[in-house]
């Protein structure tokens, strides 16, 4: 839903679609997930890593900053 809307009414026209990462932990667990825009094609980035995480490990991470 925030991506969308950063889409819709504040990314430049010449900007590439958005992408988001979701961290959420309460007392009952961990959630990652990843959002990509419809009808996704490519993703650009200015910085990346050929393998990310996996969400176990971000979960893990998570986890023990708190």
């Amino acid at each position: 839903m925030y991506v969308n809307h950063y889409d819709r009414f504040i990314k430049l026209d010449d900007g590439n679609k958005t992408i988001g990462i979701i961290f959420y932990q309460d007392k009952n667990g961990t959630l990652v997930e990843i959002t990509l825009p419809e009808d996704n094609e490519q993703i650009f980035a200015s910085k990346y890593q050929t393998v990310l995480p996996s969400k176990e490990e971000l979960k893990h991470l998570i986890k023990n900053k708190n």
